[in-house]
């Protein structure tokens, strides 16, 4: 189980497990398996999809848990 606080620009696509793109503090280890299904990226790179997905979270909801922009993912 990973603990880790103030995970930075989380964007949930799979909310029954808790699944998001997110900022990673906590290594620089990028392109080697390191969560349960999370994608950790680079700082920069999880802001830019945090802000670029919508719709936009009302602030007073940022720290609620297991709620998140849908983001489904399709193959060419």
């Amino acid at each position: 189980e990973y603990i880790l606080p103030g995970v930075p620009w989380t964007s949930f696509f799979e909310t029954t497990n808790g699944i998001a793109f997110h900022g990673t503090y906590w290594h620089n280890n990028f392109g080697v398996p390191m969560s349960h299904g999370c994608i950790n990226m680079r700082m920069d790179e999880a802001k830019w999809i945090f802000r670029w997905l919508t719709p936009k979270t009302d602030l007073a909801k940022m720290n609620t848990v297991g709620q998140g922009t849908l983001v489904k993912v399709f193959e060419d």
